[in-house]
């Protein structure tokens, strides 16, 4: 069996997560998978709390800068940075005057 796909996010109608403030555009190519690009609106702090889930995180920033916070560690952000998160670990992410472009993982092992 043979299978190439591409898709471009340019194509993708995103789903939104909603925040306490601002929200998160996902665009998620496959949904088996939970994996794909989130952008964070400006002026964002999401998504609402609490925030956390059963399965590990691995984030890849793209573009623009924000911070990540798992509430006891605050982390800036900028393009080439890697931030990973263990399961259950409550986090959120907070922009400024620029949008926040991520790619992201989540899985188990």
């Amino acid at each position: 069996m043979i299978f190439l796909k591409k898709t471009n996010v340019s194509e993708m109608i995103p789903a939104r997560i909603e925040g306490e403030i601002g929200f998160v555009e996902v665009y998620d190519p496959l949904d088996e998978i939970d994996a794909g690009v989130r952008v964070v609106k400006e002026s964002s702090n999401v998504p609402k709390r609490p925030h956390m889930h059963p399965a590990k995180q691995l984030i890849y920033v793209i573009a623009g800068s924000g911070t990540i916070t798992n509430g006891d560690i605050t982390l800036e952000l900028r393009p080439g940075d890697f931030v990973i998160l263990e399961s259950n670990e409550e986090h959120y992410v907070m922009t400024e005057d620029n949008e926040l472009k991520v790619f992201e993982v989540k899985y188990s092992l």
